[in-house]
């Protein structure tokens, strides 16, 4: 009989923690997007998942009267064909990984399974939310990178308030790895490599960091390490990219279609309730019936909303968290139902309104813990190290059925 847990034991261990603690369902209050749009496996067509999206009306009309001389037998105008395109959006893999030393799970699992889950429970919960949050961000901002450098001073750089979103940097960012680019346009010159965050100062909007930011300048785009190249990305167009896109995205042009490019309103100030309201109307005209808006906690703050508002509170029937503070607001703008919502990731400069229930997340599959066509753990005993690697991944994009119905809102201060 073996005294000593083997890394098969501890595999298994592992196994039973990740698959009876609740982390293959369970998503922060911060994943927005990745709660509210659930994930819908998708079968591709070569790289491409493949959807018909409406860009053009039907437009072969005849108009006639019922009765009369000119009633009866009419001489049709000529068909005018509707167009429906075919969208190409392709699923970009994010990988996370986390080791654990042989040893030290396996005097945690020797004391028995509750210990087990106390010792390691933590850290497949830090790994899934880790990946979690990467997911989160390439969903909204994947292409146009994370933060836009304002200015450098010596290891310190510090982000552009309008691109600054406290909830990217806010806890638990030492010692992550970025690359800093020329901008976020598909050719762009790298010029810093691997930089890693030593630490975050919210109230100035700095970051400083280890390694060299010699050619780093004011305009520069940050990315995390890897997430594109001198020639293009390797994460999915997210909806920042969807809503200020103009040119050609999953494979149809913006700028032949009105209907494939989303609208822009210029606040100019505050992101007001007037403002809101304006930006509902811009997308109401284009055909928005529910809308969710996002903005930053800060400016979500500065909405101001009281009791006299055209809203609601969200889950109003409890009025004791009306007190305390309120999750979101909805509002009716005629037929159109908008909800507001706070999210930490979302830049300061640049809220938005997108259409609720034309917003897909598609690909091969949601953030797992297993292998692919398999609930065996995706799991790895590292070569020469005593060490068992746990691992996860994702691939996925996301896309918008009807982007005219979206509104992006600028000049936010």
């Amino acid at each position: 009989m073996a005294t000593t847990l083997g890394p098969t034991q501890l595999a298994g261990d592992f196994k039973n923690l990740y698959q009876n603690s609740g982390l293959v369902e369970a998503i922060p209050s911060w994943g927005i997007l990745q709660d509210r749009y659930k994930f819908e496996e998708a079968e591709s067509l070569g790289q491409y998942y493949i959807f018909g999206v409406t860009l053009q009306k039907e437009h072969g009309a005849t108009y006639a009267p019922s009765s009369g001389t000119s009633s009866g037998p009419q001489t049709l105008n000529a068909s005018v064909a509707g167009y429906v395109a075919q969208v190409q959006v392709q699923g970009f893999s994010i990988y996370m990984r986390s080791r654990l030393s042989y040893d030290a799970a396996a005097k945690a699992s020797r004391a028995g399974k509750k210990a087990f889950a106390q010792a390691y429970g933590a850290v497949l919960k830090n790994l899934k939310e880790s990946h979690q949050y990467r997911l989160e961000l390439s969903l909204l901002y994947g292409t146009y990178g994370i933060g836009t450098v304002s200015a450098v001073s010596g290891q310190v750089v510090t982000v552009t308030t309008a691109n600054w979103a406290t909830g990217i940097w806010a806890a638990g960012m030492q010692n992550c790895p970025l690359d800093i680019w020329s901008a976020s346009t598909a050719s762009a010159t790298q010029h810093a490599s691997g930089v890693v965050i030593s630490s975050v100062s919210i109230a100035n909007k700095q970051l400083t960091l280890t390694g060299s930011l010699t050619n780093v300048v004011a305009g520069d785009v940050i990315y995390f390490m890897g997430a594109r190249t001198s020639s293009g990305w390797n994460e999915c167009p997210g909806i920042y990219a969807i809503l200020n896109n103009n040119t050609v995205l999953f494979n149809v042009d913006a700028s032949l279609y009105d209907a494939w490019h989303s609208q822009t309103y210029p606040v100019g100030g505050n992101w007001s309730m007037t403002g809101i309201l304006q930006g509902s109307a811009l997308g109401l005209s284009y055909g928005l019936e529910k809308g969710l808006a996002l903005g930053a906690p800060e400016k979500f703050a500065q909405l101001g909303i009281d009791e006299a508002s055209l809203r609601q509170y969200i889950n109003d029937k409890d009025l004791a968290h009306a007190k305390r503070g309120i999750k979101g607001v909805e509002f009716t703008l005629g037929p159109v139902d908008i909800e507001v919502m706070a999210h930490p990731f979302v830049w300061q400069g640049y809220p938005f309104i997108i259409p609720d229930e034309h917003v897909h997340r598609v690909g091969a599959t949601d953030i797992t813990m297993g292998m692919p066509g398999s609930d065996e753990p995706m799991e790895v005993h590292v070569t020469d190290t005593t060490a068992l690697e746990i691992r996860s991944m994702s691939d996925q994009g996301i896309y918008i059925e009807r982007p005219a119905h979206a509104v992006q809102f600028t000049g936010v201060t």
